[in-house]
């Protein structure tokens, strides 16, 4: 039975090739390149952006998940990071599910999650120019989308826990559907932000959800056009 689940999993054997280069080097070089125009020769506002993406990812998880398992191999690297954005998914889920909307640690927790999410998704636009490992397309357009309701799900748990809408926002789904509409930018009127964070709150997520679709569709379209099948992660 475990024969089968790690092949249904992981696939073939042979396909878990070695990881060779530090992950951590390989950033602290990227932004050594960064910082000499070594790959893009960028000024003011760009450069001092790509800067900040760059430094900002030694603050989050993902980059010592993938330093830790890429001595177990490619396969077992890409998993990892997988589990960890599925453990970002349901984390809103779980904190609903235990009445833990209110704790200042989970709310510090989900803020902290969301900002790795937000980050990432700005590094592989604005620093999409720096060489580095390939993968599949088809699963980075998979990850994007499980990005997508992460950063949805813990939208919908800022909003119950600083209790920001009106009190037709009773049960999480309530608040998960409120977080759905927002980022489609729909409004059908029914639940409606109180507060004056709230309010700021709806503005930055359906900003960044416009962001978010314009720039992946070109992000996705440069990528495809250079690499049939692959896409630069």
């Amino acid at each position: 039975m475990v024969k089968r689940f790690k092949k249904l999993v992981l696939g073939k054997p042979e396909h878990n090739l070695a990881v060779d280069n530090s992950g951590i080097k390989r950033h602290k070089t990227n932004l050594a390149d960064v910082w000499d125009n070594k790959n893009h020769n960028d000024t003011g506002i760009e450069r001092l952006l790509r800067l900040f993406l760059i430094s900002i990812q030694f603050l989050f998880p993902g980059m010592y998940i993938r330093e830790f398992f890429r001595g177990y191999g490619l396969t077992y690297k890409n998993l990892a990071i997988e589990l960890y954005i599925l453990f970002k998914l349901f984390f809103p889920i779980l904190a609903f599910s235990f009445h833990l909307t209110q704790n200042p640690l989970v709310l510090a927790i989900s803020m902290y999650f969301l900002a790795e999410t937000i980050s990432y998704v700005a590094v592989l636009v604005f620093v999409s120019d720096i060489p580095s490992e390939t993968r599949s397309a088809n699963r980075a357009t998979l990850l994007l989308l499980l990005n997508y309701i992460e950063i949805t799900f813990n939208f919908s748990l800022l909003y119950s826990g600083f209790n920001m809408l009106n009190s037709n926002a009773k049960t999480a789904i309530d608040f998960f559907y409120f977080s759905f509409v927002t980022s489609a930018t729909i409004g059908y009127g029914d639940i409606t932000a109180i507060t004056q964070a709230g309010k700021v709150l709806v503005c930055c997520q359906s900003f960044l959800f416009l962001v978010f679709v314009v720039l992946f569709i070109n992000y996705f379209n440069r990528h495809r056009s250079r690499l049939p099948g692959k896409l630069t992660n």
